[in-house]
Formats: structure tokens, sequence, C-alpha cells
């Protein structure tokens, strides 16, 4: 049997796919976002505490915060020509790496690094560009306001190990390089 015309097919539908053309489109990098956190549910140290004859033996979740909060790292978002797809990539502060030269003298474990993760663009108009980044049992959204500078990044998770909900709220400052005038 001759497979040259399946190899053919093969190779046209994988060139002509919209991820294998597409190519940056806007490359949006920020500094250390910073904002506040929100939680709800039983924290370790309240487990800990709970006094030995509690009857019920439960605790009754609550809501903590807002406290400040901020993301260890420097973001940095390329979005496709075909507006659909982003990466998102964390870079280490240069305080980081100084802990994590001392933690490895210590002999603590090591962090490895946070990998490039992949998110969907849902919106995108020159005043607001919005995306969402969906793993299992956390979710992020980002919001960039090119004419702004800014980005709003947000994230909801469950820690299912202690049933606690987190969520957390930051603005950062960002440069937005255009592989081609908007």
């Amino acid at each position: 049997m001759d497979l040259r015309p399946f190899t053919l097919y093969a190779i046209l539908a994988i060139s002509l796919s919209p991820k294998a053309i597409a190519e940056p489109l806007v490359t949006i990098s920020c500094e250390k976002p910073e904002g506040v956190s929100m939680a709800y549910g039983v924290s370790l140290t309240e487990r800990m505490n709970a006094p030995p004859n509690n009857q019920s033996g439960k605790i009754e979740p609550s809501l903590k915060g807002p406290t400040k909060d901020g993301y260890r790292g420097k973001p940095t978002f390329i979005i496709d020509s075909n507006k659909k797809n982003i990466t998102i990539s964390w870079t280490e502060l240069p305080e980081d790496a100084e802990l994590q030269k001392q933690a490895k003298a210590a002999g603590l474990p090591q962090v490895p690094p946070v990998p490039a993760a992949e998110g969907t663009v849902v919106q995108f108009f020159t005043e607001q560009i919005s995306a969402v980044q969906v793993d299992p049992w956390s979710i992020m959204t980002f919001s960039f306001f090119p004419k702004l500078g800014t980005t709003f990044i947000s994230q909801q998770a469950i820690d299912l190990a202690s049933k606690n909900t987190h969520q957390a709220a930051l603005f950062a400052h960002c440069e937005f390089s255009w592989s081609r005038p908007q």
C-alpha cells in the first residue's frame, strides 16, 4: 500500500494547524505582582490548637483576610498571533536564587522552578486582553491592559487535603512588546 498520499495529508494538516503557524504577537513582561489574598477554611494552627475535649471534634471554618500578598517571581506572557493561546512563565527574583543557595547549604530540599504553562485567550481587544489558565483544583485569570501597562491576576484554588480555599487578587506593572504595530 502506498502511504505517500497519507503522509502528504498529515504534513499539510500539521503545518496548517493554528498552533503550528502561530507566532508570538505580543510578549508581556511584568514586575512582581502584588495585592491581597483571602482564605476560607480551618488553618493548621487552628487544628493543632483545638481543645482536646472538643465534643464535636469539628472546628468551624472561617474567612481569613484580606492580607497583603504577592507572587515570588516575575511573570512573562506570550500571546500567539492566532489570539487564542498564551504561554505563562515565571522567573526567579535575585533574592530567590540566594535563598535557594542558603537552603541547599543547610541541606533543605530544593524547590524546582515553576514550569511554563499554557492558557487560553478568551477576549482580545486593544484596551483589554483576558486569558485563563486552568489546572486541577485551581484557576487563574489574567486581564491585561496594554494602554495602561498593567495586568490584573487572580487565582482561586482549593487544597483537597485540608478542604481550605484560597483566592488572590494582584496587580503588576508590565511592558507590552508587539511583533507588529497595533
